[in-house]
């Protein structure tokens, strides 16, 4: 038996995508393509869960250090502010994203459980007919979880108080049937005070392979987390000494999140057939209080609410077929519907309880009480066509529409108003590409894809019940590289992106503008090549740079705030097998985030930083696949402007800490 890891080698995370394959699979998208599979993830030095996207060239993620929210992941000149609202991402079928939620498209992956997760797909740009629909203006992320995990333990501790232990329990049913249960329970103080998190989150999957074409997985999952809310500070202050960088805005901002979920997948493979069915129940119930404004002053709190039932279902059936000059052509439909019921509530309050009618605070702007029903249906096609074993050609469309029933309460400039309103919008997006491999290691392609965003329940339809979905088109021309007798990997593209309506987030207020019409050009790139490969070492090497220009059209010199001019990074990960049941690993990323304009005329900017990330560990597959190992994150330089942002003259920040450690150990899994 070897060690796992020996039996690893680094793909740079980038290898398993195939342009040229026919496939329903996310990995033969003619785009810009990125995959992870188990192993990579396992290796990945990760503080929160959106660390696993940051080695994925344009990605820029931004750790709020405030508890158990979403994170920030921006992407191709989409904000990292913006909580990953522009990434539609998918879990076992089923999109996360939270309509109309604290922010429309709120994408929270603190719920994942890394161990647990069999790969991670990233596409970037709205390039895939059928997961590129709602919220995919920067590109969708396709999880997969795990079909069968053994009966193991993992125990870690680290710096700032934080402890975290994974059971699981799994058991072979018989020959086709399989279940596995996992408990997580965190408990991180922080490093900043009143950052404390707890966290009890549980996941059962059963699977049954009922014949060779038919497979069922039913996965539950039940998420538990209560945390402080620090939230930024001035950075003058901490600056001056007048608040220390550890000072939260408050100390009584609290925040929750209790999630259930119920998620079922049916797929049916027979010859050049596929279908994919999935059904989907989840119950939200989502909290958060937070202080605005300068500390010291008399200041309100924020108070919000999301309690809302969703469900959905999708049916996606495929074909392949053979040309009969030795080519072949596919056929992909697709249907489905989501459906939320929900309160969505943010009001002002102090203590954690929100004001009364009898309270003259209650009267504010911010005040909205909105029950409403949301509606979502969709539906794809798409083709692809290869005459000739060299050549690819791709066409497909989507259509999105969306359905409304508001029942709000709001506070405006003449005062209270009570807007009962029906709504019904929709809008078409096109998709198209051309890939070319006129030599076995090469190919090029070039792309068009369109996205949309729907209205916002909350913000938009009260006021504007006849609101389209705004919409953009993307541009792609690149190119991939594949040497198999090296392993090296190397993929490239240009890209223009044109949004009909630019939304911004306002991090002063937590609430979304209308910015107008938007422009975005940049390229990425990103490599990987394995430099060893013996008996005594296995080393990859992997690099990525990104540069793009995000401009508001209404001046070439309005930008888009909180957007990386350029980012880079390299990655080594290196095996060394002890025996051939035992192995060390060795992981280190480092990355380079270039400036960031803070306000649109850039006349503020968040300076460059570093981030440095590394994982060791040593594994012993004879004893049940032991691992030990120690982590740790570093930034050698600037530590506030991960995460920095502006409000009138006013730059805010949640400092990031210049070293975590964490260290653990782990039996199966």
């Amino acid at each position: 038996m070897e060690v796992r890891s020996t039996g690893i080698v680094s793909t740079g995370a980038r290898s398993a995508a195939k342009p040229m394959q026919m496939s329903n699979s996310p990995l033969s998208d003619i785009a810009m393509v990125s995959h992870f599979n188990n192993e990579e993830i396992r290796r990945t030095p990760v503080h929160v869960t959106a660390d696993l996207l940051r080695s994925v060239p344009g990605f820029q993620v931004d750790d709020y250090q405030d508890g158990g929210i979403a994170q920030g992941i921006g992407a191709r000149g989409w904000s990292s502010e913006s909580d990953g609202n522009y990434i539609a991402t998918f879990i076992d079928g089923s999109i996360r994203n939270v309509y109309s939620g604290i922010l429309n498209g709120y994408n929270d992956l603190n719920p994942l459980i890394p161990e647990l997760l069999g790969g991670m797909t990233v596409i970037s740009g709205p390039f895939d007919a059928r997961y590129g629909g709602n919220y995919a203006s920067a590109g969708s992320i396709i999880i997969t979880t795990r079909d069968y995990v053994g009966p193991g333990i993992s125990v870690t501790g680290g710096s700032f108080g934080r402890a975290r232990a994974l059971v699981t329990l799994g058991r072979r049913l018989n020959s086709h049937a399989s279940i596995y249960t996992a408990v997580e329970g965190l408990f991180d103080s922080g490093y900043r005070r009143n950052s404390v998190t707890r966290r009890i989150n549980s996941f059962t999957k059963f699977v049954d392979r009922f014949n060779e074409r038919d497979t069922l997985r039913v996965t539950a999952q039940a998420y538990i987390t209560g945390y402080g809310q620090p939230y930024s500070i001035p950075l003058s202050y901490i600056q001056s000494g007048r608040m220390s960088e550890r000072d939260p805005r408050s100390y009584i901002d609290r925040g929750a999140n209790d999630q259930y979920t119920l998620n079922g997948q049916f797929e049916h493979v027979s010859g050049n057939f596929t279908l994919d069915a999935n059904v989907f129940v989840n119950k939200t119930w989502l909290t958060r209080s937070t202080t605005t404004g300068l500390p010291g002053t008399t200041n309100v709190q924020h108070l919000y609410l999301d309690d809302r039932y969703t469900v959905g279902a999708t049916v996606d059936p495929y074909w392949k077929f053979r040309l009969p000059n030795g080519g072949s052509w596919d056929f992909k439909v697709g249907a489905g519907t989501h459906v939320d019921f929900a309160r969505n509530f943010h009001q002002l309050g102090e203590n954690n309880v929100a004001y009364t009618a009898a309270v003259p605070g209650y009267y504010g702007s911010f005040l909205n009480m909105n029950r409403f029903t949301e509606i979502a249906n969709g539906a794809y096609a798409s083709t692809s066509i290869s005459p000739l074993r060299w050549i690819k050609m791709t066409g497909g469309m989507r259509y999105d529409d969306f359905m409304y029933s508001v029942n709000d309460t709001r506070y405006g400039t003449g005062g209270i108003s009570r807007p009962r309103v029906a709504a019904h919008t929709g809008a078409p997006s096109i998709k198209a590409a051309l890939a070319i491999n006129p030599v076995p290691f090469w190919t090029g392609f070039l792309n068009y894809g369109q996205s949309i965003t729907s209205p916002d329940a909350n913000t938009d339809i009260p006021v504007n019940s006849t609101l389209q979905p705004s919409k953009l088109g993307s541009e792609e021309a690149g190119m991939r590289f594949d040497y198999k007798p090296l392993n090296a990997h190397i993929q490239g593209s240009a890209y223009v992106t044109i949004d009909s309506n630019e939304i911004g987030f306002n991090q002063a207020t937590l609430t979304q503008a209308n910015l107008g019409k938007s422009h975005r050009s940049g390229y990425d790139a990103d490599g990987a090549i394995t430099l060893i490969k013996s008996k005594h070492a296995i080393i990859d090497l992997q690099a990525n740079y990104n540069w793009v220009r995000a401009r508001l059209v209404s001046t070439q010199t309005s930008f888009i705030p909180n957007v990386a001019d350029w980012m880079a990074g390299y990655g080594v990960h290196a095996t060394f097998p002890i025996t051939d049941q035992k192995a060390i690993d060795l992981n280190v990323t480092h990355q380079f985030i270039g400036p960031q304009p803070l306000n649109s005329a850039r006349t503020y900017t968040a300076p460059q930083y570093q981030r440095i990330a590394t994982r060791v560990s040593y594994t012993d597959a004879r004893l049940s696949n032991m691992r030990i190992w120690l982590s740790g994150i570093v930034f050698p330089g600037n530590r506030f402007a991960e995460d920095e942002w502006i409000s009138g003259s006013t730059i805010y920040t949640a400092p990031q800490p210049r070293l975590t450690l964490e260290g653990g150990f782990s039996f199966g899994l």
